[in-house]
């Protein structure tokens, strides 16, 4: 990774802010930095998401180029299968041209070289705009030759859904065990308006690890009347436009005669070319790597055309364009070859661009160019960098005679628009996008669930020693009449009961089922039946269940009781604090006056124990599934015993296993703040402990 200067913004230098015309964000909370910080200040963006995976980079707003993102490092939900902490993905994100010619001819646009994505161009994001947090935007420029000095809400950060990220079943069927994720993305967005288009600049930073970078047109189509003029917004040959509704009626005068027509005009079509900056950092290494796929087919197969995939390490500066350099199945990625996952294999990122470029424009007909960075190189046309003035990506590539080491791309996202009657008024947005996709950035999806994990290459190859699959209950045992499954249980000595083993995600593992009854907790028999006794009077039933395959950690879950009478009461986990109200009216026990003949016990000395909770999430959503994990441990060493958690009002008591218990519930759909309470009643030489942890409902 070069050590380029990145920019660093100083809230409190108002001077410097001026002077250089750069734009400060609001910083977010400083206990999100749990790696080496980010050198950007307080234009730190840090956000974790609902899954636990977590982003940051610096975000700030160029007084041309308009939204700029630096240094972005992403961190998966745990570090147990991959990595912990952060790893840097980009050193920069940004877009670099915006050109726009009119298929008339008679026009063209480069609306970033220009006019520019900040200045006066930048847009307030109120509420109605930005669902998430507006950070504000401090800005100083001249307009109509006036200063101007503001701060606006310019850049949103909000958490957006993504809807289904993941569906697998494992039975042909279906109704078997089901592996879904709904997924979320941080999106960072900012809002321009050049005279009658208003363009979003938005990036979403999903909770996998990928990014989408977009760009939104809305606003206004160009304006126009009816004219005889092909040079016109509105002109009048209809292959270069489209009607915009009736016909106008044109009166003109010439030579003294006044005559009177009607003319269909045509709204002028137009292209959007677009150019991001895209300059790579894998995993801040020192050489980064280009790699070109492209596929053939050398005939057919027994029942499908072959296709051959060929990867090509590019070397030098280049540019691609479709059916002259790459064809549509190609595409590339850029590789740390000294950085490896889990697997051995090199993390890369690929680009994946399905937008059409402009071919008829040589800056914009390549899909994609590569150059080494070079700090001159700012703009993808007309470039405004003293440095290497008014160039663009062909002379960036034509003067980048080094090794390809320190790669930029330059992505073009064209889009080639066609008004239509709809575009009125305002115009829906529509967008040109393109990915960037982890390839091999993770030994497996950074999200992998415990019954997953041990899935790490052919669906067969079930990996039973360093990834371990833990069975994961998701519909708890059930306990039922064994005479008539479907009526309500009714205790009566010699009834027999049968319990469910409830349904568990299984890894493609087959499951074994043990079953363990237990009497006001404590355990009195085993097996899928239990005859109930008169020992069961005033009794809560329950059965656990031990889902276990050979060479695998094994998983319990506990049904729901069967309540028979009335239970002893569950001991009260605190003392009462409240003070006694009547006074005693008895007299005391007469003081003993015999002597004490034998010397006391010593008393046992217990241990501190420390109780350690954690809940898998601190915010769910209404009926989602939340987990807390405890451990109980004295000097560092595992106790056994039980622990009772409190949570929903409900008590539920866990037998510890090497010091550690489970439990997972589903959300309430109240949304406020709830308090999961856990205690650990301790033993003959272990002091009791107790805790509580909160976790919010919200939607």
């Amino acid at each position: 990774m070069r050590k380029k200067t990145l920019t660093r913004i100083v809230a409190a230098g108002a001077t410097a802010l001026m002077t250089a015309g750069l734009i400060s964000a609001q910083p977010s909370t400083a206990s999100a930095a749990e790696d080496t910080p980010l050198a950007c200040a307080d234009s730190l963006v840090t956000k974790k998401l609902e899954n636990g995976s977590s982003w940051r980079m610096c975000a700030r707003i160029h007084p041309i180029k308009g939204l700029i993102l630096e240094q972005i490092e992403f961190k998966p939900a745990t570090g147990e299968y991959e990595y912990a902490g952060y790893k840097r993905v980009l050193d920069q994100l940004n877009i670099a041209q915006l050109n726009v010619p009119y298929d008339t001819g008679h026009v063209q646009y480069n609306d970033i070289t220009s006019y520019g994505f900040g200045k006066q161009y930048l847009q307030s994001q109120g509420p109605e705009v930005c669902t998430g947090e507006a950070l504000d935007v401090e800005q100083s420029f001249t307009y109509s030759g006036q200063l101007v000095e503001r701060t606006i809400p310019g850049i949103c950060v909000q958490e957006d859904p993504t809807g289904l990220m993941t569906h697998a079943q494992e039975t042909q069927i279906g109704g078997g065990t089901l592996y879904a994720d709904q997924g979320t993305a941080l999106a960072v967005s900012s809002i321009s308006k050049i005279s009658w288009y208003e363009y979003q600049q938005r990036v979403v930073f999903d909770d996998h690890g990928q990014i989408e970078v977009g760009l939104g047109a809305t606003g206004d189509i160009a304006p126009g009347w009816a004219s005889d003029s092909a040079n016109q917004f509105f002109g009048n040959n209809p292959k270069t436009g489209w009607p915009l509704s009736g016909k106008s009626t044109v009166t003109s005068t010439a030579g003294g005669e006044t005559t009177t027509k009607e003319i269909q005009s045509y709204a002028g079509s137009h292209w959007h070319n677009a150019m991001y900056k895209v300059d790579f950092g894998i995993d801040k290494g020192e050489k980064q790597t280009v790699e070109q796929w492209d596929f053939s087919s050398p005939g057919n197969g027994v029942r499908a055309p072959i296709v051959e995939g060929t990867g090509t390490v590019k070397s030098s500066a280049f540019t691609s364009v479709e059916n002259e350099d790459h064809d549509q199945l190609s595409w590339w990625r850029v590789l740390n070859p000294n950085s490896k996952n889990k697997d051995g294999h090199a993390r890369s990122y690929e680009i994946v661009n399905n937008n059409t470029a402009n071919l008829l424009m040589p800056d914009w007909s390549p899909s994609v160019t590569f150059t080494n960075y070079r700090a001159c190189e700012e703009y993808g046309s007309d470039n405004l960098n003293a440095g290497c003035p008014n160039q663009s990506i062909l002379d960036y590539v034509k003067n980048d005679t080094h090794e390809l080491t320190d790669p930029v791309a330059w992505v073009n996202v064209g889009f080639h628009h066609t008004d239509k009657d709809e575009d009125q008024s305002p115009m829906p947005i529509h967008w040109q996008k393109f990915q960037l996709v982890p390839r091999d950035f993770f030994a497996q999806k950074p999200t992998v669930k415990d019954a997953r994990k041990c899935i790490n290459g052919p669906f067969s190859s079930v990996n039973a020693v360093t990834k371990p699959c833990t069975p994961e209950n998701t519909v708890a045992p059930k306990i039922s009449d064994k005479a008539d499954g479907t009526a309500a249980v009714v205790p009566a000595v010699g009834k027999t009961l049968t319990a469910s083993a409830g349904t568990w995600r299984s890894a493609a593992q087959r499951l074994t089922y043990a079953y363990t009854w237990f009497r006001n907790g404590e355990a009195v028999s085993t097996g899928q039946d239990y005859t109930l006794s008169e020992a069961d009077m005033n009794a809560s039933i329950t059965v656990k269940v031990n889902a276990s395959a050979a060479g695998f950690p094994s998983n319990v879950a506990e049904s729901a009781p069967v309540v028979w009478g009335t239970p002893p009461p569950v001991p009260s986990e605190e003392p009462s604090t409240a003070p006694t109200t009547a006074p005693t009216t008895a007299p005391t026990t007469a003081p003993t006056t015999a002597p004490t003949t034998r010397p006391t016990t010593a008393p046992v000395v217990k241990k501190a124990s420390k109780l350690a909770v954690k809940l898998s999430k601190t915010t769910v959503k209404p009926g989602k599934k939340n987990k807390v994990a405890v451990s109980v441990t004295v000097g560092g060493k595992p106790v056994s015993g039980k622990v009772k958690v409190t949570v929903n009002g409900k008590v539920r008591t866990l037998t510890l296993k090497g010091g550690k218990a489970y439990l997972t519930w589903t959300a309430p759909k109240k949304v406020k703040t709830y308090t999961v309470k856990v205690s650990y009643a301790g033993s003959s030489t272990v002091k009791a402990a107790s805790t509580t942890v909160k976790y919010k409902v919200k939607k």
